[in-house]
This record gives structure tokens, C-alpha cells and sequence, in this order.
């Protein structure tokens, strides 16, 4: 596993409307990590900020159907904490043991197609029969990453949750206006030279055991599947594998553009709930235009299949966010 030692970048809106690479300033400042627990997921603190939500329209990679053309300024009003990495096999098998919770077997896994297996679940996702301790848990759906978070804010007394959509994507972009977090030099049917050394994609190394009919990086990222959590390079918030490794459920309901969406940090629900909900991130089998920052997808909640997971966050009192 990689190991790297990066502060902040604390982007500064200098005005108000939509706000691009010149209407904010970098400023560094120290990381700071919060642990609940000795087994909690390590949580790094977020500051507040803004940034504009989207991709700007024209761009070669932008997917039309998912409405993330149509921008919105958004103001980060309050520090929050976001999970270092994924919540990890190890960390949902203690939950399900302290708690006796029991998530829905059945799980949707690669066997020459995508099926659906009744018989798996996160113990066994289809990727593997025993996944490691330390891979993103999956086949895990929306609900049951909502119970982990709840569980665990009565364990701990602090308000855990899942990520608003807002919030996902302004701590993916960690400052950066670009369509990844580690550069523009990155666009399908391409090498993509820096791709692999910053998160688990669809590559040479996964397309010899998953042959997809869609493109692949041109790059060896070393994991046909899952891979460990954190063995990529962190940007610059130093949050692991908000690109790739798995999609990671967020606490939206899904609509397709971000018309009529609040301009802050809040996530878009309505009353008597929705089925469909968001997802952010890419996984290990997306192709490399769908592994973008902004990058939307939904599923229905109660999904399980073996790219999906998540990642929880944290709402910060004052005296912590110091």
C-alpha cells in the first residue's frame, strides 16, 4: 500500500454567481483527522467553501442523460468531516455483529454477464468468496448504508450520515475545476497516464479477467477488482479513491439535472422519500469518461451489486473543525 502526507487546500470563494478557476483562492492549511472510535471509519475534516457543481457544457466527456451540464454555484456553509476511504469490510462486519443487523441477501456480480446471484451478499460479493478486511464492503444498498451510518451515531453520539450530492463533489474536487481531481490529462481512447497511480478504473489490468464491452484505461492500475482501500494517491483534501474503486451511494434523492436544487450543502429530498437515489465516484468497472468528478449515476435504493458502496459523513461542532 501506497503512503502519502498532504495538507489541505482550503478554496476560497472571492465572489458570489458562478465561480471558476479565477474566482478562488488556494490556501493550505493543516489536515485534520477525526476518529470516534478505534474501529470507526477516520474521518478528515472539510472546510467551508464553494465551488460550481457540474461540468460546462461542450465538454467531450459530459453525459447528456444525467443533467450534470446544467451547473450550479453551491456554498459550502459548514465545515463537515468526510471518511478518509470507503467504509471497509471489516468496519460493516462489526456493525452487523454489534447491532444484528441483517442485510438482504442477493447481490448483482460479473459470470460472463451481470446477474444477479440470490445466494451473495458483502460476506461473498461475487468478486471474491471471502473479500479482505480492508477492501470497500458492497453489495451493500442504500438502505443498509443508512442503518451503518444510524448505528453508529448511537455508538458514538455523533451525527454520522451519507454525503449529500453537494457535498461528495466539492470534497472530490478538493479545489480543482478540472474534470478529475489529478489533472485534465485524462480522456478516453487514450493513455491515461496518471489515471492509475490515483485510483482503481476499468484498465489493462481488469480487462484480461473482465472482459466489459466498453473502453479501458491504457494503464495498469494493479487490481483486476477491488482493491485495498486507500492504495492510490489522495487529493489534495486527503480523501482516498473518490475516483474509482467503488461508486459510493449518496444521501440524494436522483433527478436528472440539479434544476431547482438548493445552492448549499443540503441534500435534495422531499417528503415521503424517493426510490431512486444518487451515486458519485466511478469503481473499478467504469470506463474512463465515467470516471469524472462530477460524474452522476442513481440507483434504486435497495440495490445491491458488487461495484456499489459508500462512504459516511460527519456534521463537525465548532471546536472540532479547529
Amino acid at each position: 500500500m501506497r503512503s502519502f502526507a498532504l495538507g489541505i487546500l482550503l478554496c476560497i470563494g472571492a465572489g458570489s454567481g458562478a465561480l471558476g478557476a479565477e474566482d478562488a483562492a488556494v490556501v493550505a492549511v493543516p489536515a485534520k483527522m477525526i476518529r470516534d472510535c478505534p474501529t470507526c471509519p477516520e474521518m478528515v475534516v472539510v472546510p467551508a467553501g464553494q465551488f460550481t457543481m457540474g461540468t460546462p457544457g461542450g465538454s467531450e466527456e459530459i453525459d447528456t442523460e444525467s443533467g450534470e451540464y446544467f451547473q450550479l454555484p453551491v456554498k459550502i456553509e459548514k465545515t463537515f468531516a468526510m471518511g478518509k476511504t470507503e467504509v471497509t469490510t471489516a468496519q460493516y462486519a462489526d456493525f452487523t455483529r454489534e447491532s444484528g443487523y441483517k442485510p438482504d441477501s442477493g447481490c448483482r456480480l460479473w459470470n460472463d454477464r451481470w446477474i444477479v446471484d440470490a445466494k451473495s451478499d458483502w460476506r461473498g460479493d461475487g468478486v471474491r468468496k471471502s473479500p479482505k478486511p480492508d477492501f470497500p464492503v458492497t453489495c451493500v444498498s442504500w438502505i443498509d448504508a443508512k442503518a451503518y451510518a444510524a448505528w453508529l451515531s448511537k455508538k458514538t453520539g455523533k451525527s454520522y450520515r451519507l454525503p449529500s450530492e453537494s457535498e461528495w463533489e466539492y470534497a472530490a474536487r478538493a479545489g480543482s475545476t478540472a474534470p478529475r481531481y489529478f489533472g485534465v490529462n485524462s480522456f478516453e481512447g487514450v493513455s491515461i497516464s496518471l489515471a492509475c497511480e490515483n485510483g482503481n478504473v476499468y484498465d489493462v489490468t481488469s480487462q484480461v479477467s473482465y472482459p466489459f464491452p466498453w473502453p479501458y484505461a491504457r494503464c495498469k492500475d494493479g487490481a483486476a477488482d477491488l482493491a485495498v482501500v486507500a492504495s492510490y494517491k489522495p487529493n489534495a483534501f486527503g480523501l482516498y479513491d473518490m475516483i474509482g474503486n467503488v461508486t459510493e451511494w449518496v444521501e440524494d434523492c436522483y433527478t436528472a439535472s440539479y434544476w431547482g436544487r438548493p445552492p448549499n450543502q443540503k441534500a435534495w429530498v422531499w417528503q415521503g422519500g424517493c426510490e431512486t437515489r444518487g451515486l458519485r465516484g466511478g469503481s473499478w468497472t467504469s470506463r474512463p469518461a465515467d470516471v469524472r468528478s462530477a460524474k452522476r449515476q442513481s440507483a434504486d435504493a435497495k440495490t445491491h451489486t458488487t461495484y456499489i458502496g459508500f462512504r459516511l459523513a460527519r456534521d463537525v461542532a465548532e471546536g472540532e473543525a479547529k
